[in-house]
């Protein structure tokens, strides 16, 4: 088992990296001295990752939950041997808020987003928005629910009545995919984002040394990496998409590939 110390020279870029992870290790730490249930903030894919990562070299595991399987916003949370699983997800500290709009009214996601920064509300304090037709689910930490439920009335310039709901009843939207086809030069990851996301080859490789760019979930800095069919890319700020399947070459040596790209 590696030291702390250890963990964060291999893992930290960068002195906001160091940060985190010591916070998440002394959380770890905590849980395993003290015998009881800790916690993060609400982590974002790339913080998930190095957490993950953290994690494993220090020989256990967390639990990442954001009030839903398959959130991308999460906290680690770390729990006894007295709590299984789902007894830790249950106490997990995420709240279900839901902003209820009135017809007719048109909020997204950067609305409602917006208008919570608006109220000086720490990001790390907010999981995911799930916008529908009727507002959005709004998850959030137990910490900042009560002042939300007090205050939080606006969304866009549009009125909202916000209600807590019992996480069980949050509304997941149903994704939607579309379908598209093209041809790469190789399935290299800059290569196959720039089709997908229609960029230029410079904007996708800038995206990508940006760390904005996530393969199955966990950042990637590598133009050259290589994709495989099923995997599953997120760039942030433009969408999701999988690859379903490459095959084929052009009369140019071009390789086909087919992929689904979520509809928002």
């Amino acid at each position: 088992m590696k030291t702390k110390k250890e963990i964060i020279s291999a893992l930290a870029r960068t002195e906001d990296d160091r940060l985190l992870l010591a916070q998440v290790l002394d959380k770890a730490q905590e849980c395993e001295t003290r015998g009881y249930l800790t916690h993060t903030r609400f982590l974002n894919m790339a913080e998930r990752a190095m957490a993950e990562a953290a994690a494993r070299q220090m020989g256990g595991g967390a639990l990442f939950w954001g009030g839903y399987e398959g959130a991308e916003r999460a906290m680690a949370v770390f729990y006894p041997d007295y709590l299984d699983e789902e007894s830790a997800k249950q106490a997990a500290p995420v709240a279900l808020l839901r902003a209820h709009k009135r017809p007719g009214d048109e909020l997204t996601h950067r609305d409602y987003l917006g208008a919570l920064m608006g109220l000086q509300i720490d990001r790390a304090m907010i999981g995911d928005i799930v916008v529908h037709e009727a507002g959005a689910d709004l998850l959030v930490s137990e910490e900042i629910a009560d002042f939300l439920l007090m205050h939080f009335d606006k969304a866009g310039r549009k009125r909202i009545e916000l209600t807590r709901e019992p996480i069980e009843s949050l509304r997941i939207s149903e994704q939607r995919e579309e379908e598209g086809q093209g041809s790469v030069a190789s399935p290299r990851l800059d290569s196959v984002i720039a089709l997908i996301f229609g960029l230029s080859r410079a904007n996708a490789q800038a995206e990508i040394a940006r760390g904005t760019v996530f393969v199955n979930g966990a950042p990637c800095l590598k133009d050259e990496r290589e994709l495989r069919e099923g995997d599953r890319l997120t760039v942030r700020g433009r969408g999701r998409a999988r690859i379903v399947s490459f095959g084929g070459i052009s009369r140019k040596g071009r390789l086909f590939v087919t992929y689904a790209k979520s509809v928002l």
